[in-house]
Protein backbone atom coordinates (compact mmCIF):
# COMPACT_ATOMS: atom_id res chain seq x y z
CA UNK A 1 0.00 0.00 0.00
CA UNK A 2 0.59 3.67 -0.85
CA UNK A 3 1.38 6.64 1.76
CA UNK A 4 -1.67 7.61 0.27
CA UNK A 5 -3.50 4.55 0.60
CA UNK A 6 -3.66 3.33 -3.05
CA UNK A 7 -3.23 -0.42 -2.85
CA UNK A 8 -0.34 -1.48 -5.51
CA UNK A 9 -0.66 -3.86 -8.49
CA UNK A 10 1.10 -7.42 -8.48
CA UNK A 11 2.62 -5.95 -11.76
CA UNK A 12 3.08 -2.59 -11.80
CA UNK A 13 2.54 -0.03 -8.68
CA UNK A 14 -0.48 1.83 -9.04
CA UNK A 15 2.04 5.19 -8.43
CA UNK A 16 3.15 4.38 -12.10
CA UNK A 17 0.47 6.70 -13.60
CA UNK A 18 1.96 9.49 -11.37
CA UNK A 19 5.05 9.33 -13.47
CA UNK A 20 3.34 9.37 -16.98
CA UNK A 21 2.11 12.66 -18.42
CA UNK A 22 -1.42 14.05 -17.36
CA UNK A 23 -3.80 11.85 -19.75
CA UNK A 24 -5.44 15.41 -21.03
CA UNK A 25 -1.48 16.22 -22.03
CA UNK A 26 -1.23 12.82 -23.84
CA UNK A 27 -4.70 13.28 -25.50
CA UNK A 28 -3.12 16.78 -26.65
CA UNK A 29 -0.13 15.03 -28.15
CA UNK A 30 -2.37 12.70 -30.24
CA UNK A 31 -4.66 15.75 -31.45
CA UNK A 32 -6.80 16.51 -29.06
CA UNK A 33 -10.56 15.16 -27.62
CA UNK A 34 -11.59 15.35 -31.23
CA UNK A 35 -9.82 11.49 -31.59
CA UNK A 36 -11.46 10.05 -29.04
CA UNK A 37 -15.28 12.01 -29.24
CA UNK A 38 -18.50 9.84 -29.79
CA UNK A 39 -16.51 7.18 -30.35
CA UNK A 40 -15.98 3.41 -28.78
CA UNK A 41 -12.66 3.32 -27.19
CA UNK A 42 -10.92 0.49 -26.27
CA UNK A 43 -7.74 1.11 -23.90
CA UNK A 44 -5.55 -1.86 -24.06
CA UNK A 45 -3.14 -2.69 -20.80
CA UNK A 46 -4.86 0.28 -19.26
CA UNK A 47 -3.30 -0.32 -15.88
CA UNK A 48 -5.06 1.88 -13.30
CA UNK A 49 -7.35 3.48 -15.77
CA UNK A 50 -5.48 6.66 -16.01
CA UNK A 51 -5.75 7.33 -20.14
CA UNK A 52 -9.62 5.64 -19.83
CA UNK A 53 -10.68 8.01 -17.39
CA UNK A 54 -9.41 11.04 -19.10
CA UNK A 55 -10.87 10.09 -22.29
CA UNK A 56 -13.93 9.32 -20.87
CA UNK A 57 -15.55 12.73 -20.95
CA UNK A 58 -15.19 12.97 -24.43
CA UNK A 59 -15.57 9.45 -25.67
CA UNK A 60 -18.71 7.32 -26.12
CA UNK A 61 -17.55 4.70 -24.10
CA UNK A 62 -14.66 3.91 -22.77
CA UNK A 63 -13.46 -0.01 -21.86
CA UNK A 64 -9.76 -0.95 -20.20
CA UNK A 65 -8.58 -4.09 -20.43
CA UNK A 66 -5.66 -5.07 -18.25
CA UNK A 67 -4.25 -7.92 -17.06
CA UNK A 68 -3.98 -7.42 -13.49
CA UNK A 69 -7.08 -7.00 -11.55
CA UNK A 70 -5.88 -5.08 -8.63
CA UNK A 71 -5.44 -2.24 -11.17
CA UNK A 72 -8.51 -3.14 -12.73
CA UNK A 73 -10.26 -2.58 -9.55
CA UNK A 74 -8.76 0.51 -8.58
CA UNK A 75 -9.96 1.99 -12.46
CA UNK A 76 -13.14 0.85 -11.91
CA UNK A 77 -13.98 2.61 -8.03
CA UNK A 78 -12.12 5.48 -9.82
CA UNK A 79 -14.62 5.34 -12.50
CA UNK A 80 -17.68 5.37 -10.04
CA UNK A 81 -16.34 8.34 -8.00
CA UNK A 82 -15.60 10.42 -10.94
CA UNK A 83 -19.04 9.22 -11.89
CA UNK A 84 -17.69 8.39 -15.14
CA UNK A 85 -20.99 5.56 -15.86
CA UNK A 86 -19.51 5.62 -19.99
CA UNK A 87 -15.91 4.43 -18.44
CA UNK A 88 -15.57 0.16 -17.76
CA UNK A 89 -12.89 -2.17 -16.68
CA UNK A 90 -12.29 -5.86 -17.52
CA UNK A 91 -9.30 -8.25 -16.48
CA UNK A 92 -8.08 -9.42 -19.78
CA UNK A 93 -5.05 -9.59 -22.06
CA UNK A 94 -4.59 -8.35 -25.32
CA UNK A 95 -3.51 -12.01 -26.59
CA UNK A 96 -7.04 -12.70 -26.65
CA UNK A 97 -9.20 -10.10 -26.64
CA UNK A 98 -12.80 -11.04 -25.36
CA UNK A 99 -15.02 -8.61 -28.00
CA UNK A 100 -16.13 -9.47 -31.17
CA UNK A 101 -15.19 -7.58 -34.28
CA UNK A 102 -15.67 -3.87 -34.60
CA UNK A 103 -17.15 -3.79 -30.91
CA UNK A 104 -14.81 -0.31 -30.70
CA UNK A 105 -13.92 2.38 -33.17
CA UNK A 106 -10.56 3.23 -31.48
CA UNK A 107 -8.02 0.89 -29.67
CA UNK A 108 -5.67 3.37 -27.37
CA UNK A 109 -2.09 1.58 -25.49
CA UNK A 110 0.01 4.12 -23.51
CA UNK A 111 2.70 3.05 -21.60
CA UNK A 112 1.83 -0.54 -22.51
CA UNK A 113 4.57 -3.38 -22.60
Amino acid sequence: MSGDGRVFGKRVPALSSRLRPAAEVELGYWGGPALVRGKRVLDLGCGDGRLALGVAPFAKEVTGLDPDAELIADAAVRAREAGLRNAHFEVGAGQSLPYPNAAFDLVILSWTL
